[in-house]
């Protein structure tokens, strides 16, 4: 798929609407700012029509690090497997349109395997996230047969469930779908939350039977503008998952993908928000505010003020040059123009 079948005007359909029902039901229970932050979020706006010159339908460059057709291997000691192109709803601002329209349901039992085989004989992969589209959209039984496979390659694999099913299905996380997943320790719940409004009464129960389990959980959360670009907001955010027992991760800048300039914040100004955050909150509630690199450069911390000296100037374009891990400079633009 190339960067130009996104565009409206290649006659083919925008990304479609998918609002789950326990998310709609969060923005019937919202009001004022909160429900239209919710409703951004995940109802289609005309803004999507607008592209900007740097998006691309693999903004993360993940093609580049396939070992096999759904397995990503770009750091050394973890991997990345997408078992399905499906997802709960769809985010407007996803980085992965391009993968989660093909709606592709499941792994084959091949492609299964030929993750399993990658990973027993690369015994320097110590995790594995396991990823889509979103993991709860397979069948609970076809999901953790998978699961179980992993496990059985080393029993110190370290398996990470990456999901927006706690906000958009908690009702799938039964009592007995959470005792099989404490089964598969060592294993992480990582949970998308982007707003406070997004923790009503069944996604805390979720969040609490996982917890509840022994299932640590670590949250991911998006900077989006118009949604939570907010300190004091992201500040009552990160708090409530703390004593939830969710520990912050990333706050990510959001990525080039395509449509998606309306949601992004300019990283200087998301680099304050982040310094508001760090004098508000304690280093347990603190996430990492970090940039994954467009065309495969990694994750990026730009919280990590050591590191500051490789964030390069750049007297030629509106951009911020950063020198990634592997030594290449990747650039990120400042504006969405």
């Amino acid at each position: 798929m190339t960067d130009a079948d996104w565009r409206t005007d290649a006659g083919l359909p925008r990304f479609p609407r998918l609002v789950p029902h326990s998310f709609a039901r969060l923005i019937d229970e919202a009001d004022g700012a909160a429900r239209l932050a919710l409703a951004r979020q995940i109802e289609p706006s005309p803004e999507e029509d607008v592209f900007a010159l740097e998006e691309t339908s693999d903004p993360l460059g993940e093609g580049r690090y396939l070992v096999t057709p759904y397995l990503v291997h770009q750091y050394p000691n973890r991997v990345l497997a997408l078992v399905t192109g499906k997802c709960l709803g769809h985010c407007r601002y996803c980085f992965r349109k391009s993968f989660t329209a093909r709606s592709r349901s499941f792994l084959s039992e091949a492609e299964q395997d030929a993750i399993v085989a990658y990973l027993a004989n690369t015994p320097a992969v110590r995790e594995i996230l396991v990823s889509g589209g979103d993991p709860l959209t397979v069948p609970p039984d076809s999901l953790f047969a998978f699961l179980e496979k992993l496990r059985a390659v080393r029993s110190d694999l370290l398996i990470r469930l990456c999901t927006r099913g706690p906000v958009f299905a908690p009702e799938k996380f039964t009592p007995e779908f959470v005792h099989r997943l404490a089964a598969l320790q060592p294993l992480w719940v990582i949970p998308h939350i982007n707003h406070p409004a997004e923790l009503g009464a069944a996604q805390r129960d979720c969040i609490t039977a996982l917890r509840t389990a022994g299932i640590p959980q670590q949250s991911q959360t998006v900077l989006l503008r118009g949604v939570n670009d907010s300190p004091e907001l992201l500040a009552e955010l990160f708090h409530e998952l703390v004593c939830l027992g969710v520990k912050p991760g990333y706050l990510f800048q959001c990525d080039l993908a395509p449509g998606t300039a309306s949601f992004r914040v300019p990283p200087d100004e998301g680099m304050h928000i982040w310094l508001r955050l760090r004098d508000m909150l304690s280093g347990l509630s603190l996430p990492q505010y970090a940039v994954d690199l467009p065309g495969g450069g990694g994750k990026f911390p730009l919280s990590v003020p050591a590191l500051s000296d490789r964030v390069l100037p750049n007297s030629t374009d509106v951009s911020l040059r950063i020198q990634g891990n592997d030594g290449k400079v990747y650039r990120y633009p400042l504006t969405n123009v």
